[in-house]
């Protein structure tokens, strides 16, 4: 498999979306990190529009957001229970 650039256009939508919600949350709003998980699903369905809605693309797009989504949710949740408790 190739690296295109728009692979790596798209590996790299997958990565600072989350990356950055979650030390946006972490800095300034930590009380309210679990948000980062929802935010980030947001940005997926914004970002990969195109994608979401192409037949051929629907099973790796699915797979990767919740991929994505799992490990956002367990960052957040590790950050918001070394803080609260």
């Amino acid at each position: 498999m190739e690296l295109t650039p728009t692979l790596i256009l798209n590996l790299a939508l997958l990565i600072v979306p989350p990356v950055a919600l979650v030390l946006v949350f972490r800095q300034w709003l930590a009380r309210h990190i679990r948000w980062t998980v929802a935010l980030t699903a947001l940005c997926d369905v914004l970002l990969f529009w195109d994608e979401l809605f192409y037949y051929e693309s629907f099973g790796l797009f699915a797979v990767l957001t919740l991929v994505q989504l799992a490990a956002t949710g367990a960052i957040a949740f590790r950050i918001y229970h070394n803080i609260y408790l």
